[in-house]
């Protein structure tokens, strides 16, 4: 069932969520929760969600929206930084990068969800081609300079309602 308030508040009406995900002690790992950091001046029907770790925690958080932009780092076999820009259909894993607590396929979580009945009307998933996925803080360069591209594409993403 779909809870306009998140957190059961009685706040502005929220239809669209952005849900960041990664882990930032894990270099690129961290861009799906580092872009949020570049989101400015989101339209009041849009919703900022920072899960460090996804996984079956992004379960309980779809329910509660219309419309996800799912943000991660992604391996797709891309050039590092390469942005791609996709919806469930569209592929057969999207499998999170790294060792991370959050290192499960997405695609397996939105299933669950289907089968649940808390499935979003619409899902989008932004993903960041990482370059290092080492144990350190900070993001590689090129994953750091497709940054403002990829906060752009989700900014336009939830634009519209």
């Amino acid at each position: 069932m779909f809870n306009p308030f998140p957190e059961g508040g009685m706040e502005a009406l929220k239809t669209t969520a952005i849900i960041g995900i990664g882990n930032t002690l894990m270099s690129d790992d961290g861009a799906g929760v580092r872009v949020l950091e570049q989101l400015n001046e989101l339209p009041d029907h849009v919703a900022v969600v920072e899960l460090a770790t996804g996984g079956m925690s992004l379960l309980h958080h779809l329910e509660k929206y219309q419309k996800v932009i799912i943000v991660d780092a992604v391996d797709f076999d891309g050039k590092p930084g390469e942005i791609r820009i996709f919806e469930p259909d569209d592929v057969t894993s999207v499998k999170t990068v790294g060792y991370s607590l959050h290192d499960l396929d997405i695609l397996a979580v939105l299933k669950l969800a289907n089968k649940l009945g808390s499935l979003p009307d619409s899902v989008v998933i932004a993903a960041v081609q990482p370059a290092s996925l080492e144990m350190k803080e900070g993001l590689s360069q090129p994953v750091k300079n497709a940054l403002p591209s990829l906060a752009h594409q989700i900014y336009q993403l939830a634009m519209h309602e």
